[in-house]
């Protein structure tokens, strides 16, 4: 276990990974972190500044300056602002006299050299020199390097009582299957399910178990960054942030100090998910949307299943990216941030686009429960009016590309869940067989609906036909939350929810757009799910894509809200 987190140390970047776990394990080791890193304002050399007392020795301030990766002689004095001699001197001539919190001024202190690698020889002279000559009664220095962090780790994050030899078996296993997944997420899920298996007692247990999760995640990240396969991280990730959230939500909405640090410590996780899923995007998706079936190529198979599930799943990966970034963008107004996400929330509206328009299967869904997807991507773009044409236009060709494979006995959309039985799909070509594997479907109504919304009565009049001309026989129906799903949607342990059926497509398109959103005033569940109370409301739509449920209709009425007030304003 030590060599797996040493090797993950040397490869965590300074800003924004390193420097983001050295808080969590202090905190763990029992000091009072007083000072973390920050975006902006000048921070004289000390990345992170702690108080306490580390191995029954008397309490002093830990002051720490870290460098990502191995330290060696160029990261010492080469001119660079950045290097470790300038800020040590700026932690000395600066941070000391003017900086340390009043409370802390007449303590002793200790500069902490931090680095994830290993001290190289070629400047251990030139560091134990500096830490001779500046050395004093009141101030001391040590060297934090990838030996001892790994070990203080291990100490502490990675508990004995809270991750024992069989439990550490599976986390090995999830690293050694990183080039297979599936096997790799099966492994993860279970020690995950080990890790939050036991009842949180109070916020210092939920706080220890996050930032568990968070550093086993790191280490999946660093691992599979350095394969150049990031599938099993991006898995791994989803599962994470929905399981961290089942555990912190007790103790959210709360102003103490430790529902503080529950927060804090899940922010941090959902902060990682962000750094993958933009990390995925950006290597193995952007740089090939707008090449001509460049991705249906690289899915690397003769089976067009694969190709056209795997399409489908990297559609809403891409959607979801979009959406928590609109999300951002709400948070940052909330908190009066100048920064402006529109160019990037623009360039995964352009993939999505490119995605559609390079790749004709995304025409062409094979199961059902490709409605999920295609509800997420549509929601995505149809927060913006301008998309909203090229919504109606997609919408348009997948209901005439599914009735064409339904008339043909093609590969029409089926209930089916198995991959074997997909891949003989249409195992015969007869009305029964067609009946049988058309039995229901959230798929049309759920287009239905957003059409409703959208004005788009073409496309429900097509659905209209089709549902009246071939569907008989198919119960259209949509998902709703039930009193049971705050409890089991995270986490996925237990069936919950409700279905509204039979969704009536034969009546006037006022009609059935009534008859959805009825359903949602019908009840509160959704409007009570945690997410929904604490703004972190892309968790509903990323819990429904990671674990395959329907995308609850209640997500329609945003949009409605916003017609809404659009007509106000212009009255």
């Amino acid at each position: 276990m030590n060599v797996i987190i040493r090797e993950y140390l040397a490869s965590l970047k300074e800003r924004g990974e390193l420097d983001v776990m050295i808080p969590d394990l202090l905190s763990q080791m029992g000091l009072e972190v007083f000072s973390k890193p920050g975006i902006g304002g000048r921070q004289y050399g000390v990345d992170v500044a702690a108080y306490g007392s580390i191995d029954d020795s008397s309490p002093k301030v830990y002051l720490f300056s870290i460098k990502g990766g191995d330290l060696d002689r160029k990261d010492w004095n080469s001119g660079s602002p950045q290097d470790l001699r300038p800020s040590l001197d700026e932690i000395l001539d600066v941070y000391i006299p003017t900086h340390m919190p009043a409370e802390y001024r007449s303590k002793p202190v200790e500069i902490c050299i931090c680095f994830g690698g290993d001290l190289k020889e070629t400047v251990r002279l030139n560091i134990s020199q500096y830490e001779d000559k500046n050395t004093s009664d009141g101030i001391t220095f040590s060297e934090w390097g990838g030996e001892r962090l790994s070990r203080l780790i291990d100490d502490y994050l990675l508990r004995e009582e809270l991750l024992p030899d069989e439990f550490r078996s599976l986390f090995r296993k999830s690293l050694a299957f990183l080039d297979q997944p599936d096997i790799a997420y099966k492994n993860f899920s279970k020690l995950l399910k080990v890790i939050i298996s036991d009842e949180t007692k109070g916020k210092k247990d939920a706080t220890t178990k996050v930032r568990q999760l968070h550093l086993c995640l790191w280490v999946i990240f660093a691992w599979s960054r350095k394969e150049n396969n990031l599938e099993s991280a991006y898995q791994a990730a989803e599962l994470t942030l929905l399981n961290t959230w089942e555990i912190c939500k007790p103790f959210l909405g709360k102003t103490n100090k430790l529902a503080v640090s529950v927060k804090s410590t899940f922010l941090h996780v959902q902060n990682l998910y962000m750094i993958i899923n933009i990390e995925f995007m950006e290597k193995v998706v952007i740089p090939y949307a707008n090449k001509r079936y460049a991705l249906s190529n690289a899915i690397r198979s003769t089976c067009l299943v694969d190709i056209n599930l795997k399409l489908f799943d990297i559609l809403s990966r891409t959607a979801m990216c979009g959406i928590w970034l609109q999300w951002n963008k709400q948070m940052f107004k909330k908190l009066n941030l100048n920064l402006n996400l529109n160019i990037e929330i623009d360039k995964y509206t352009k993939v999505i686009k490119e995605l559609i328009n390079n790749n004709p299967m995304l025409l062409s869904p094979y199961k059902d429960e490709h409605s999920i997807d295609i509800c997420i991507t549509a929601w995505f773009l149809g927060v913006s009016s301008p998309n909203h044409e090229f919504i109606k236009q997609w919408f348009s060709a997948l209901v005439q590309f599914c009735r064409f494979n339904f008339d043909i006995h093609g590969r029409y959309p089926c209930i089916l869940k198995s991959y074997s039985e997909l891949i003989e799909h249409p195992l015969a070509k007869t009305n029964e067989y067609r009946e049988k594997v058309t039995a229901g479907s959230v798929l049309y109504p759920m287009i239905a609906a957003f059409s409703a919304v959208f004005g788009f009565d073409e496309v429900y009049k097509e659905i209209q036909d089709f549902q009246k001309e071939s569907l008989r026989h198919c119960n259209f129906q949509l998902w709703y939350p039930d009193d049971s799903s705050e409890s089991f949607f995270y986490t996925n342990k237990d069936i919950h929810g409700m279905t509204l059926h039979p969704i009536h497509i034969n009546q006037k398109i006022e009609d059935f757009l009534d008859q959805v959103l009825n359903e949602c005033h019908a009840t509160s569940y959704f409007k009570d799910m945690s997410p929904n109370h604490h703004g972190m409301w892309p968790l509903i739509l990323l819990g429904c894509r990671h674990y395959r449920l329907p995308v609850p209709m209640h997500f329609l009425e945003s949009f409605i809200d916003d017609e809404n007030s659009n007509n106000e304003c212009t009255q």
